[in-house]
């Protein structure tokens, strides 16, 4: 048995930065063929999970092409066009005259948006579904914050969505669309699948506890009466397309009126606790005195309206600048970005003492204005690690250049590459231990969870003003389907 994998992932977040170019997918994350295996094998990621599906089930893994790009801009079409005819082109190479592959496995991300298509990943499985006909198993791997099409369902012989945020299951996902199309292609199973759209737009919440967990449980218990899988999908609100929701994607063996039956269950048990998901976080000034207030340690403080994870830039002054007004012993902040002042700290070396405008850079009215101080430089780094979080565990990370700073008593971490922090591998790399701090500070929406929140004393997530709010009637959407909850009122729905 042969199966192909490949992936084109990206989160794009229309309403801030400008369109992602091709170079972009090429600088961060460009894989053909052989080079899959060598960069994914015991990562835990999507594709991770596919190849180690492939070793454990004694299936050939085919390796095509894959691209993913941190979250950002509008995906330019020039790069989306090059990306899928790259995919379709590996995919034909895969299957020789008498020695034809026997499925595709891709990993996508299901909130991908390029110049001209809303839905990239529908237009991703239709291209391919085209190519391969109309029999071959088609599955799908799909981030939490997605979006749910008819082209998507239509495309594709099951769709895998990720469970939890912290996504600590996406090498679960990977593992099961090997296994589930093997079992299709020896004819064991049958996917099906039934979708619930709901006209929300919810806020970034955790799956580890709260409503979410207990909706994950619901999901759980209708696998348990025969489903192969469901899932609470609560889309992705960072961005501004028409296609934006809430939904429930259900696969099952055969029974389509079962699928839709789970479904619309779940879904309505959403709707029903709709205002559980509602986000009202303190802002900077705020988290900071908390965290203060505690008694016991080590905090985190989570910048989430600065999430680079979502497409915020990651160079917000908003809690830097409250941390660096209280100036507590023992904090640290890792970290900003900021290549200029990465630059200049690695120019003058570790034991000088700088003038720094940290941050605020990329958009000063929203995120703040630069902070100008003086800045110990600590030490310096290449800002290369791997990633030691149960979320990519085994995942190779390089940050550029990056230091380590101390302003006003606060060690303070600029980097060279946008991107959010979600284990303590990056603090180690710069010398410092988390596990002796009051306050560990750091820009993510709920992904350091996976590492963090077992260590931490209590978690207190800031919102500031940023690009990644939890707050959602804060953005001036244009373009999205309404009415929508909670951003319209008297908003009905029924299954």
């Amino acid at each position: 048995m042969r199966i192909a994998i490949g992936q084109i992932s990206h989160e794009t977040n229309t309403m801030f930065g400008p369109p992602t170019p091709v170079t972009e997918f090429e600088r961060q994350n460009w894989s053909v063929g052989q080079e899959i295996i060598e960069k994914n094998t015991g990562v835990r990621g999507y594709l991770g999970g596919m190849i180690a599906a492939g070793t454990d089930n004694n299936i050939e893994i085919v390796p095509t092409f894959a691209a993913r790009a941190h979250p950002s801009g509008t995906i330019e079409r020039a790069a989306f066009d090059t990306m899928l005819a790259n995919l379709q082109d590996a995919i034909e190479a895969a299957s020789p005259s008498g020695n034809p592959v026997d499925a595709v496995c891709l990993s996508l991300h299901g909130a991908g948006t390029a110049e001209g298509i809303n839905d990239i990943e529908g237009t991703i499985l239709a291209a391919v579904r085209e190519q391969i006909g109309p029999d071959m198993p088609l599955i799908a791997t799909l981030d939490l914050h997605c979006h749910t099409t008819d082209l998507m369902l239509e495309s594709a012989t099951a769709l895998l969505t990720v469970h939890e945020y912290p996504h600590v299951d996406s090498y679960e996902r990977g593992y099961e669309a090997v296994e589930l199309a093997a079992k299709t292609i020896r004819g064991e199973v049958s996917p099906v699948m039934a979708k619930a759209v709901l006209p929300m737009a919810t806020s970034p919440i955790t799956s580890f506890h709260g409503p979410a967990r207990e909706i994950n449980e619901l999901c759980w218990s209708w696998e348990e009466r025969g489903l192969l899988d469901i899932t609470f999908i609560h889309g992705y609100p960072h961005t501004d397309v028409p296609v934006i929701s809430t939904s429930v994607i259900a696969v099952a063996d055969g029974d389509q009126e079962l699928a839709q039956e789970a479904a619309n269950d779940v879904a309505a048990r959403v709707w029903a606790m709709r205002e559980q998901f509602r986000s009202s976080l303190p802002d900077a000034t705020e988290a900071v005195a908390q965290a203060l207030a505690f008694e016991g340690a080590p905090v985190v403080i989570a910048e989430v309206s600065d999430n680079p994870g979502g497409g915020s830039p990651g160079d917000s002054t908003h809690l830097l600048r409250a941390l660096l007004d209280a100036a507590p012993e023992g904090a640290a902040f890792g970290f900003v970005y900021d290549p200029e002042t990465a630059a200049q700290a690695h120019e003058a070396g570790p034991g000088a003492t700088i003038d720094v405008r940290i941050g605020g850079k990329t958009d000063p009215e929203m995120m703040g204005a630069p902070i100008e101080a003086s800045a110990y430089v600590k030490c310096c780094t290449d800002g290369r690690y791997i990633t030691q979080s149960s979320m990519g565990q085994g995942s190779q990370q390089d940050l550029g250049k990056m230091a380590r700073l101390v302003v006003n008593g606060v060690d303070v971490i600029v980097g060279s590459e946008s991107q959010q922090t979600i284990d303590d591998e990056l603090f180690r790399l710069h010398g410092i231990d988390v596990s002796r701090l009051k306050i560990i500070a750091l820009k993510s929406q709920n992904h350091f969870r996976a590492y963090f929140e077992p260590l931490a004393a209590t978690v207190i997530r800031a919102d500031s003003p940023g690009w990644t709010t939890s707050n959602v009637q804060n953005f001036n959407y244009q373009n999205i389907n309404r009415p929508i909850w909670p951003l319209d009122e008297g908003v009905e729905w029924q299954p």
